[in-house]
């Protein structure tokens, strides 16, 4: 979880059918989870190859949603509630008068509601780009 804070959230994990990727990536949200509680952490699935992917990993209290291309509907809300979240997130920081989630943590021992880190982990990504090249520049913006 701490790398997250000191190395960024973005990360971009590329290889040929069959080499593990999503495996990987679901090793990474389990580990994720297991590091962290879900009032420090919210993450939202996108899979793009039908769902099977993270169907283990959604019961994760963790996990605030999940998305796949079975539902496009699905992916036009969720990019609209990380927009009403970022602009959630951006009053309360400058509610308490600080930059950012690191800035605020420090204030949850005094009992303020410090949101969680939220991580969007995608899978088929090209897919994702292939299909709803729109969709892409909406989540890049956010």
């Amino acid at each position: 979880m701490q790398h997250l804070v000191d190395d960024g959230p973005h990360a971009l994990i590329a290889g040929t059918t069959g080499s593990g990727k999503s495996e990987l990536l679901r090793s990474l949200v389990l580990g994720l989870a297991v590091a962290a509680p879900p009032d420090e952490l919210a993450i939202v699935l996108v899979d793009y190859k039908g769902g099977a992917t993270f169907d283990a990993l959604a019961g994760l209290p963790h996990v605030v949603g999940t998305v796949t291309d079975l539902d496009d509907h699905l992916a036009d809300r969720m990019l609209r509630s990380l927009r009403a979240e970022v602009r959630r997130r951006e009053h309360v920081l400058r509610t308490h008068g600080v930059a950012d989630l690191a800035d605020l943590t420090p204030h949850r021992a005094a009992g303020v509601d410090v949101p969680p880190r939220l991580v969007v982990v995608v899978d088929e990504f090209a897919a994702l780009v292939a299909e709803r090249p729109s969709f892409l520049h909406s989540l890049i913006g956010i």
